[in-house]
């Protein structure tokens, strides 16, 4: 819902313009004059101003002046009275969008209004940090089950808590609800709630005003109010403090709250997407966590599984981020397949960049991969076997290493070894190493 400050020192005309913008879902405030107004701009940061120039205690051009000084965003529209366009223009030369000029049409506001409201729309998107939406890639049938799920989701507005262990793709999917959304063309702004410390993370989702605290030397807006019109996505939201939480528990009820150093309440329009690793059931039944949070976030819970539960997507996955750069050999997708993947999607994919970096030949090999893939099966399999096994397997193992260390030289790896060169020969071909 758009923000709309309606300044003029007309009541008769604040009020018609407020009843018509308010019939059309915009958010309208008023103000009588200028000093006012400046006070609504700081505390609310409407979208949209419409400025009457001519008024009393401070008139239009020092409040452009003063809002300009002070880096303030919101669009303005000034109005002017019949045939002083000259001071339309000087407006505009200090930073206003359009004017209109008294008596004005109704249609013809509406019009420029929602021109502005487009304009700073875009604005506020340019300043929020724009990332590329990262592509779903499944296979499994439970996976494609959670897509749907966080389809549906996707088309209403209430609250939605992601469940998942740490890099099973929270934050993507949660991008992706945004992409599907209605609030598409609006901000996404993402927050990790474990990052910062209490003090830091309230700054960051409040935002402050200059002199709230040591350091704070500019007001600064806060990711609650960047994200107005769009989505918030709040990740790790198990891991803050109780006295946060009910900071938090007020935004979600009332989608109002206050920056750090202010005592002046600001609406909001976002949509709330939370993630976590934790089991917040038992953080409650713990008393870590609020219950009426828990119920707050918890409108719409979907339950990411890790990866090892949906083995159909390791290898789409592993050619998916390998981007056609050089294809998987048949080992290295067995490999894949067989390791448990503790670190879920994000570790298969630090697995493929590291291959890829380190690969010299067409297709990525085993010997591209990291040491704890190659090893996960050998360990599973040491664990079967009995102890003259195990130790044949070592020797093995050792005859190997020395291989590679030399070169593949038998003379100098039985000399690293301390054994004659045509027992070390023997036992190479008994073992069928190089074959």
């Amino acid at each position: 819902m758009p923000r709309l400050l309606i300044v003029d020192d007309d009541a008769h005309i604040a009020a018609s313009l407020a009843e018509r913008f308010q019939a059309r879902d915009y958010m309208v405030s008023t103000a009588v004059n200028g000093a006012d107004a400046l006070a609504k701009i700081r505390r609310d940061s409407p979208d949209v101003v419409l400025l009457d120039l001519q008024m009393p205690t401070m008139d239009g051009f020092e409040l452009l002046k003063k809002a300009k000084d002070e880096g303030l965003e919101a669009t303005f529209v000034v109005i002017t009275a019949f045939g002083t366009v000259d001071k339309a223009v000087q407006a505009m030369r200090m930073g206003a969008y359009d004017f209109l000029q008294k008596p004005f049409e109704p249609s013809l506001v509406e019009e420029t209004v929602r021109r502005a409201t487009e304009r700073s729309a875009l604005r506020r998107v340019a300043n929020v940090v724009r990332v590329e939406v990262p592509r779903l890639v499944t296979s499994d049938a439970k996976m494609r089950s959670v897509v749907e799920l966080a389809q549906k989701a996707a088309r209403g507005a209430s609250t939605v808590v992601l469940l998942g262990e740490s890099g099973t793709g929270k934050e993507v999917l949660a991008r992706n609800m945004h992409q599907w959304s209605s609030r598409a063309l609006n901000p996404f702004v993402a927050v990790n709630c474990v990052a910062l410390n209490e003090n830091l993370l309230e700054s960051e989702l409040f935002g402050h005003e200059k002199g709230a605290f040591t350091g704070a030397l500019n007001r600064r807006v806060g990711k609650i109010e960047l994200a107005h019109s769009g989505t918030l996505f709040l990740d790790e939201i198990g891991d803050i403090s109780p006295a946060f939480q009910a900071k938090l528990l007020r935004v979600l009820q009332e989608r109002m709250f206050e920056r750090v150093g202010s005592n002046e309440s600001i609406s909001v329009d976002v949509r709330v997407i939370a993630a976590t690793n934790k089991d917040l059931k038992k953080a409650v039944a713990d008393g870590k966590f609020r219950e009426d949070l828990f119920y707050r976030l918890n409108v719409i819970s979907v339950q990411i599984p890790a990866l090892r539960e949906r083995k159909a997507d390791v290898v789409a996955l592993a050619e998916f981020f390998a981007g056609g750069r050089k294809p998987l050999n048949p080992t290295v997708k067995r490999i894949l397949e067989s390791y448990g993947w503790p670190g879920n999607v994000r570790e298969l994919k630090n697995a493929i960049e590291r291959a890829l970096a380190l690969s010299d030949g067409p297709e990525i090999t085993e010997a591209d991969l990291p040491n704890e893939l190659l090893e996960a099966p050998l360990r599973a399999f040491n664990d079967m076997m009995g102890f003259h096994e195990k130790v044949e397997v070592e020797r093995k193992r050792i005859i190997q290493e020395a291989l590679a260390q030399t070169g593949g030289n038998q003379t100098k790896a039985a000399e690293l070894l301390g054994l004659q060169r045509t027992y070390l020969a023997r036992m190479i071909k008994q073992m069928g190493i190089g074959q």
